[in-house]
Formats: structure tokens, C-alpha cells, sequence
């Protein structure tokens, strides 16, 4: 295989070898799976996972199949590259052509497999989540990550528009949030440490209804049952049903209706009238937007804090 190999497009013609690159891959790699396991995974692999997926493949210079990966929106759901082809570059060219242009991308990785998930974070991937069982009730946890953007835009960076350039710094900004509560144990999470009383937690279920506030409430006039869940007598609080395991997804999920929604109004698009304006005019896209910036600057260099008093950790 040449230094850089060489990926296209996957066919249905491609499938049972992309299958037999599943199974040797896993065979080298998943050793926690029994082969009862195996068998029953790749079952899904070939009826359901494969014909779903958007596949890229990796191939030999003769072109005979290495790798793929398999995506589906901004979510990976598949990389698998074969063992004869370790450490040549195969992951890492799939994951890049596969995600290029994407704002944010999402995956799950097996916990009982720490190879894969050195490779991820060394690409810029981080922890957002844990769950006891994978995706069928399998007795397998997955560990949770997100890639966002890797830095802040730059003056001279191109942007199609004002608004997509601030969505661009709302995507960077809750990355970061992710990526420093991620580093707090689940005590911390629920710990204050300031004099304000107020816990990580907290902060990150304030920028989630912040931003269901602005995006969904104040722009679109979304009828929410109860906008101001994030307060009680002027503090932040988590109300009855919201978990700490589950803030980090809400605060993800939220990210892409605000994206959906920017994103469908179109540049310079006028918010809807509703009670979030208090009476006032609606703001544009952009002033929303901007809004929201500040609210993810400000409480970032807030989360920063709390983290480098719990764990020695300095934020930027």
C-alpha cells in the first residue's frame, strides 16, 4: 500500500469484504466480545448497519479493501480498519475525508477498548458522556465523545455570513463547556465550590435552557412549558427529572436545534414576536446569536475556574 491510501466511496458490490474487515478487526481488538458476540453483531452489521450508512472505503493500490467508516449525519457509527493495515494511516485518512466540513461530529466508543479511544482523543475528540450498555441493552459500555471546532475563528477565516460565523463561535464555546465538565468527576459535577452556591452542574443546564430561551422560545415561538426551568428564586437549580448523566447529551442536543434553526431562517431573518422579547421588537439572527456568545464566554471562564479548583487543571 503507498504512503497515503487511497479512499472512494463504498458500493453494495463492497459489503461482504467491508464485513470480513468488520470481523477481523473486532476479533484483534474488541477481546471482551465472545464470539457468540461476534456473531450476533455482524448480523447487524450486514442487514442493518451497512445499507444505512453513508461508507467510505479505504483501499490497497491494487484496490482491494482496508477500511471503512461508516456515517450518518454528524455521527460516526463505524470504523473499522483491517489488522494487516494498523498504524499506516488507514483510521486517520477515513476520519478525516469522512468528517471534513462537518461543525461538530459525534461517536461512541467502547470503554473496554482503550486503543481506539487514544486514537480518538489524540483527534481532538473528548469525553461528553458514559452509558452502562451499548446502543441494544448489551452489557458493553460506551464512553461518549464529541469533536467540535478545534479553535476559535480568526478574523481572516471565510464565513458565507455573519450568522453562520457566530454559529461557528457558539459550536466552539460548547464544545469547551463539554470538554471541561467532562473533566470533573460526578461528585464535582454537584459540588460548589464558589460562595454563589451555584454547581457545574447548574451551569451547564442554565446554557441549555439559555439557548432553548433565545433559539426555541424567543425566535421560532416554540411553546415551552416552562422556559425558566434553569431558576429558582434567582439561582440556578436542576428541577425534578433532569439527571447530571444526562446534561452534557441535553446540552449537545440543543446545539444542533440551534444550528437547525439558524440555519433555516437564513441570514438577517427578524425572530418571531413572543414573550421572550419582553415587549420589545425581535431580534435578528444575528443579534440572538451574538447574545448567546457572550452568555457561553462568560460562564465558560466561569467553568474554567471551578475545574482548576477541583482538579488542578487550568483552563485558557
Amino acid at each position: 500500500m503507498s504512503s497515503s491510501p487511497t479512499v472512494r466511496t463504498a458500493t453494495p458490490a463492497d459489503h461482504p469484504e467491508l464485513v470480513r474487515i468488520w470481523r477481523r478487526a473486532v476479533e484483534a481488538t474488541h477481546t471482551f466480545l465472545t464470539p457468540a458476540d461476534v456473531d450476533e453483531i455482524e448480523h447487524e452489521v450486514r442487514t442493518a448497519a451497512l445499507p444505512a450508512l453513508a461508507v467510505t472505503v479505504a483501499q490497497r493500490d491494487d484496490g482491494t479493501p482496508v477500511g471503512w467508516i461508516g456515517v450518518h449525519g454528524d455521527r460516526v457509527e463505524a470504523l473499522f480498519v483491517d489488522p494487516s493495515a494498523h498504524r499506516l494511516g488507514v483510521g486517520s485518512t477515513l476520519l478525516t475525508t469522512a468528517t471534513d466540513g462537518l461543525a461538530q461530529v459525534e461517536l461512541d466508543v467502547n470503554e473496554q477498548n482503550p486503543s481506539a479511544l487514544a486514537f480518538y482523543e489524540r483527534h481532538g475528540f473528548v469525553r461528553t458522556g458514559r452509558s452502562d450498555r451499548d446502543g441494544r441493552g448489551r452489557p458493553f459500555p460506551l464512553l461518549h465523545l464529541r469533536r467540535g471546532p478545534s479553535r476559535l475563528p480568526e478574523p481572516t477565516d471565510p464565513a458565507p455570513s455573519t450568522s453562520a460565523l457566530l454559529l461557528t463561535y457558539v459550536d466552539f464555546f460548547r464544545v469547551r463547556v463539554l470538554a471541561r465538565y467532562a473533566e470533573l468527576s460526578v461528585p464535582d459535577r454537584t459540588t460548589s465550590r464558589l460562595p454563589t452556591g451555584w454547581s457545574p452542574a447548574e451551569l451547564v443546564h442554565h446554557l441549555c435552557c439559555m439557548e432553548r430561551r433565545w433559539l426555541e422560545w424567543g425566535f421560532v415561538d416554540a411553546d415551552l412549558p416552562d422556559p425558566w426551568a434553569d431558576h429558582v428564586d434567582g439561582r440556578w437549580q436542576l428541577p425534578p427529572g433532569v439527571t447530571v448523566d444526562g446534561l452534557a447529551d441535553a446540552l449537545a442536543a440543543q446545539g444542533r436545534r440551534t444550528r437547525e434553526i439558524a440555519e433555516s431562517v437564513g441570514a438577517g431573518a427578524v425572530g418571531l414576536p413572543s414573550a421572550r422579547w419582553r415587549g420589545a421588537a425581535p431580534g435578528t439572527i444575528e443579534r440572538t446569536l451574538l447574545h448567546v456568545v457572550q452568555e457561553y464566554a462568560r460562564h465558560l471562564g466561569h467553568l474554567d475556574i471551578v475545574v482548576e479548583l477541583a482538579t488542578g487543571a487550568a483552563g485558557e
